[in-house]
This record gives C-alpha cells, sequence and structure tokens, in this order.
C-alpha cells in the first residue's frame, strides 16, 4: 500500500482509503486485505513531511483513484479530516462524484446523514474470516457496479484542520484484525454515560447560554451571577465552561458556603484579596452579614481595573436580586445569568445522547422525559436504573431496545434516596405537635414546587401556627432538641429575608414527590383522621364517555372549592397507579358507580374498589350513589342493591335520550351539592 503524501507519479489506484485517526488500525487491515487480493490501495495519512501541503496531497491521491472506500465510525463522523476529504473528492469532480464510493462501517453507530443515502458494507463484530470474505464480496459488487450511489454526498460547510507534521511508517508485515476486541475496548460504561452524581460528560446538554458564559468568565474585571434551580445544570455548566477554557483562566477556586470551612474563607476574602477566578457557591446560604460584606468586596473589585480577582456568584433564583436588595448600585457591576427549568427539548436531549453511547433506546422515552420533571439530575437517575433493571451496563454491540419500567425505576431510586434524606424528612415532619400536621403540609408542598423554594406568604394561610412552627424549627434550631443530627440543617434553608423555604438539592425534591401525606404521617408517629373530600367516581373503562359527561355536570363543585373530583384519569404517567387509588377511595366522601356490565365483571372494581368504598359507606364515611348507565346484573347484587340508583324508574342512560341521560347526571351533581352545604353547617 502506497501512504498519500509520497510520490505517486501518474499511477492510477483502485482505491483512495479515507478513515480517521482512532480508526488506523481497521484502515491499514482493510489495504492490507485488499492488496492481497491484487488490488492497489492508496491509504490516506495525517503523517507529512514538514512542509507538504497535506490538502493537495489528499486531492491529487483521490483524483489519481478510481473510488473510494471510507471507513465509517462515530470517530470519522466527528474528524475534520473526513470532512476535508469530501472537499476534495467534490472538488476533483464538482458533477458529483462519478467514481463509486464505498462506505465501510467497523462500528454500529449511525453513519453521518451525507452517507446515508449511499448503499455501505457493515464489517464489524464479525471475526477475521467473517470480515474478509464480506470485504472483498462487497468491493466486487462494486467493480460489477451493483453498489452504485444514487445519490451525492452533501458537501460539508466548514472544515477545521491541524495536520500532523511527521513521517508516517509503512507497515511490514500483515496488520492484527481489528475485530469485536476493540469495539468493545471502546465501550462506554453505563457510569460514565448517565451519572446522578458529579459533572456528566458523555451527556452534557449545553444551555443557550454556554458560550456568552464562557465569554463573560474569559472577561477580564467582569464579576458575574449565576443564578437557577436546582439540579438545572449549574454547576455542570461553570465546571465545562472552566475545562474548556483552562488555558486561558487563571487561578481557578471554588468554596461552598455548605462547608464550614469555606465559610471562614469567604469571611476572610474583603480583607484579605484573591487572585484569580473565585467560584461561591450556594450563595444564599451564607449568613446575612456575610453577604453584605461579598457585596461590598465585589463592588471593589469592579470599581478597580487592576484587580487580579474575579467573582462568580452561583445561587438559587433571585440571587441577583438578592444582592442588588443589599446594594442597588451592584446592578450595573455585575453580568447576570439566568439558567430556568430544563425544557422537554433538553431533557430529550439528554436521554438521546445516552442512548447513542450506550447504543440502546427506550421505548417509552417521552415518559421518562415527564417522569424527570424539569431537572437534569432526575434524568440522569432515573435513566441509569432504567439501564440497570434492563441489564445493560456498557454499550451494546447491536442495537437495544430497553423495556423503561419507569415505577421500577422511580421505587428503586426513592429507595436509594431514603438513606440519605429520610432523616431529615422524619425530623422535619415531626417538629411540630402530634396532633398538628403542619411540617407535612409544607414538605408536600415543597415537593410540588418547580424550583425547590417555598414561598411562606403563599401558604401561610393553610395553617395559623405556621409561621411560629417555622420560627421553632429554624430560627431556634440550634437547640438539640429539635435537630438533634443536624439533618434538617444540611438539607433545608430557611430564607429570613425572602420568607422562603428553600431545598436546594433537586433528588430532596424527587424524594419529597414520592412520598405521601399518610406515609408521612406514618414515619412521623402521627395518627391524624384522614378528611373525605372526594368525589370518587368508580367505573368501567368501556363507559368512558358517560365518565366524561358526568365530570362535567361535576365541574361547579370542584370550581368552587366545595369537593375534589377524582377518577382515574388523574393518574399521571410513571405514578404508582394503585397507591394512587388507595389514597383516593381513604378520602372519598361520595362515590358515583357508573353500573353497566362491563362494570359488574370488572375484577379490579370488584375486589379492590367496592370493598373499600362498602366499608366506608358502613361507618357512615362516605355516601354510595349508583347511576345505572348500560343494562347488568345490578339487582342481583345484594351488596349494592340496597343503595338507590338515582334512575327515573330504572331506565339506563342508554336507553334515555340524550338530553333526558343529561339530566339525570345534572341531578346528580344537584344532590351532591345539597348534602355537601349540609355537612358544612
Amino acid at each position: 500500500m502506497r501512504p498519500v503524501g509520497q510520490d505517486s507519479s501518474e499511477h492510477r489506484w483502485d482505491f483512495f482509503v479515507s478513515y480517521a485517526h482512532a480508526d488506523t488500525s481497521w484502515a491499514e487491515w482493510i489495504a492490507w486485505t485488499l492488496e492481497e487480493a491484487g488490488y492497489q490501495v492508496l491509504l490516506q495519512t495525517w503523517d507529512f513531511a514538514p512542509g507538504t501541503n497535506w490538502l493537495h496531497s489528499i486531492q491529487e491521491g483521490i483524483t489519481r483513484a478510481d473510488r473510494m472506500l471510507v471507513i465509517l465510525s462515530s470517530s470519522y463522523a466527528a474528524s475534520v479530516f473526513g470532512q476535508a476529504e469530501w472537499m476534495a473528492a467534490w472538488s476533483a469532480d464538482p458533477r458529483g462524484f462519478a467514481r463509486r464510493v464505498l462506505p465501510i462501517r467497523v462500528d454500529d453507530s449511525p453513519p453521518p446523514d451525507r452517507f446515508m443515502p449511499i448503499f455501505s458494507l457493515g464489517i464489524f463484530g464479525l471475526d477475521e474470516v467473517a470480515a474478509r470474505e464480506k470485504l472483498l464480496s462487497g468491493v466486487s459488487a462494486v467493480l460489477r457496479g451493483g453498489a452504485e450511489p444514487p445519490t451525492a454526498p452533501q458537501f460539508p460547510a466548514s472544515i477545521s484542520v491541524r495536520p500532523v507534521l511527521s513521517e508516517r511508517a509503512k507497515p511490514d508485515v500483515e496488520p492484527s484484525f481489528p475485530g469485536v476486541d476493540l469495539v468493545r475496548d471502546a465501550a462506554n460504561r453505563l457510569e460514565d454515560v448517565f451519572r446522578p452524581v458529579g459533572v456528566p460528560t458523555v451527556t452534557f446538554v449545553a444551555p443557550e447560554e454556554y458560550i456568552p458564559f464562557r465569554l463573560a468568565l474569559r472577561q477580564h474585571g467582569l464579576c458575574i451571577v449565576l443564578e437557577g434551580p436546582s439540579g438545572i445544570g449549574k454547576t455542570t455548566l461553570l465546571k465545562c465552561a472552566i475545562d474548556q477554557d483552562s488555558q486561558r483562566l487563571e487561578k481557578v477556586e471554588t468554596y461552598s458556603a455548605r462547608i464550614p470551612g469555606d465559610v471562614e474563607r469567604i469571611r476572610r476574602l474583603p480583607a484579605e484579596g484573591h487572585v484569580g477566578l473565585l467560584v461561591i457557591d450556594d450563595f444564599h446560604r451564607l449568613p446575612e452579614d456575610l453577604q453584605g460584606r461579598i457585596v461590598d468586596y465585589l463592588k471593589r473589585l469592579a470599581d478597580d481595573a487592576g484587580s487580579p480577582g474575579k467573582l462568580v456568584i452561583v445561587g438559587i433564583p433571585d440571587t441577583a436580586a438578592t444582592l442588588v436588595s443589599i446594594s442597588f448600585d451592584i446592578a450595573n457591576r455585575i453580568r447576570v445569568f439566568r439558567l430556568g427549568r430544563a425544557g422537554e427539548k433538553q431533557v430529550l436531549e439528554l436521554v438521546e445522547k445516552g442512548e447513542a453511547a450506550l447504543n440502546i433506546s427506550f421505548d417509552r422515552r417521552q415518559e421518562i422525559v415527564q417522569a424527570a420533571a424539569g431537572s437534569l439530575i432526575t434524568a440522569q437517575s432515573l435513566c441509569s436504573h432504567l439501564v440497570m433493571i434492563a441489564g445493560v451496563e456498557e454499550s451494546r454491540l447491536t442495537p437495544t431496545v430497553v423495556q423503561a419500567e419507569i415505577p421500577t425505576a422511580r421505587a428503586n431510586v426513592t429507595k436509594e434516596l431514603r438513606d440519605k434524606y429520610g432523616s431529615a424528612v422524619n425530623t422535619f415532619a415531626a417538629m411540630d405537635d402530634l396532633d398538628k400536621a403542619t411540617c407535612i403540609d409544607l414538605l408536600l408542598a415543597l415537593g410540588q414546587t418547580e424550583d425547590g423554594i417555598l414561598a411562606l406568604d403563599d401558604v401561610q394561610n393553610r395553617s395559623s401556627d405556621l409561621m411560629p412552627t417555622i420560627e421553632k424549627i429554624f430560627v431556634t434550631s440550634s437547640s438539640p432538641g429539635l435537630d438533634p443530627d443536624g439533618s434538617i440543617a444540611r438539607h433545608f434553608f430557611y430564607d429570613s429575608r425572602g420568607r422562603r423555604i428553600i431545598a436546594d438539592d433537586p433528588q430532596l425534591i424527587f424524594f419529597l414527590r414520592q412520598l405521601r401525606r399518610d406515609e408521612l404521617l406514618s414515619m412521623a408517629g402521627k395518627r391524624l383522621p384522614v378528611p373525605r373530600e372526594h368525589v370518587f367516581i368508580c367505573y368501567s373503562h368501556v363507559d368512558t364517555d358517560w365518565h366524561d359527561r358526568l365530570l362535567v355536570q361535576l365541574t361547579s363543585l370542584k370550581r368552587d372549592g366545595i369537593l375534589d373530583i377524582w377518577s382515574d384519569k388523574r393518574i399521571e404517567i410513571g405514578d404508582d397507579w394503585r397507591e394512587e387509588i388507595n389514597a383516593a377511595l381513604s378520602r372519598a366522601r361520595f362515590a358515583v358507580l357508573l353500573v353497566s356490565g362491563d362494570f359488574i365483571a370488572s375484577e379490579f372494581i370488584r375486589k379492590v374498589e367496592l370493598p373499600a368504598l362498602l366499608a366506608a359507606a358502613k361507618s357512615d364515611g362516605c355516601r354510595i350513589i349508583p347511576i345505572l348507565v348500560r343494562a347488568s346484573t345490578y339487582k342481583e347484587m345484594p351488596e349494592l342493591e340496597r343503595f338507590q340508583h338515582v334512575n327515573p324508574g330504572g331506565k339506563t342512560l342508554a336507553s334515555l335520550s340524550t338530553e333526558e341521560a343529561e339530566q339525570v347526571l345534572a341531578n346528580v351533581a344537584r344532590s351532591i351539592l345539597k348534602f355537601a352545604k349540609r355537612r358544612m353547617k
């Protein structure tokens, strides 16, 4: 084989081989195999002699070869030299690649878009004998004209290259066959792809602010505020930007307000100063007096053009507003970057990057995106567990569909997080009196926030003793009896200036979302009566149309805040549906039964829902209202027949006119409203 860059005179070659440096072993084995079969092969190289016009040499090599073999892999897709060769090939043949092009796939990554319409030959995953046979037969097909490319690849728009100026040695012996082992050596491992802890690399999703943020980091003297909800990727953005520009940035240090030793270092900053780039993370956790001193220090840095130090403040939403409230003239001295909750597009990009790296595809990808609820780190956790459940530890050699067991993954993540947060949540839940659930309600409300920040002014009306309880927990929590192991202070923070409870760990928010009120009551050792506040609609899915019409008639009850309307349509994707139904049954004040033959035949209704409702009715905790929607054996069921139905003359809704059936449903809504108001007096 003759590398391009050596004298090729006017000799014509059968094949020119284009490949990425990472696939050198494959290229040399393929070239050797073809030469052994009698073909003349011209091997592309980056190892040009000093002073060589490398692009001209490649163009000359392409021009003198009859055909082009392209070694396709994930490395080639990212190769700037591969782009350069396509440019050279296009220049040599501007009418659209009259020569035949044969892409040879040496890994199972999808071909780049420009190769999609061209016949390709896959030899990955085979042993040497099978790969040699397939290669030679494919080349033979090209020579017969059977693999003529149907369209010309699209010309790449830009090229950025940096050739290595060194001699390339010609192999004296047959190269070893790369084969399956080489593919396995390059496999991505699960723990490196989906990372619930630490900074992701493979699945890093760059926000729109990435490039402006990097430029701001490099700008001398400019102080930066990076704010946003937990789990949105502030730390990842910062680390990736610093790593990418490490050669341009001076000394970089990070202090965290969570670490007592770092707080002391921060306290000394105004007097001692600093050199280089200093990041203060979790700024909102600093004592208020220290926040004020840091704001003054920041102003001094911004006003001193010769200062060797630069500050980056990282915190929760409204951190910049907090700085301005401390000193209004700080506003024109800082550059603020605000990261919002991750959109579905960003979470989907994370999932798809992980799929590509592991050569898998989730069968319920969109449900994973929704379950992540806008948190990238939650998406990392869920995907990691889903892949583990499927038994995938590293990249698959062949594309693999992963059955996304989302409820199981959520349960696994919750179990994993219980050891981390259980003590803090238990202690928090038990902080108020045994006959009160104020703290439990706060935990549940905090778990439903999008950013982990609960404004107390928004929830104060729910409990008259809210603020005394908060003061007891967060202001006087230094008492060993209130927070004996310090777990509350580690995971929850009270912002007295903004009157907010903050849980700035996204995994804690995920954990809180998995907990239910009755579970928290049990954890805290409380036994409060469960209020019955629901209208529970019990029906067969065959009768969904009647269910939907009933919901319309009951809307006013929910709108006016009299009762909540519950049916299984409120169960979200990924929820534990059995737990949702059991919780709703325990709160049912009224149970509307849409009775039909399918209702009677439903095993779940007969074994789960009806027994719970009948038991509640027996203790006068729930009023049962049957509606006969279609013909059934209702009268032959004593446990149901004893409850008076609402149908005039016993006629089913299906047998009535549309208006008559609608009137029956409206009468049900009126009856429920009348009973509800009577019990409210």
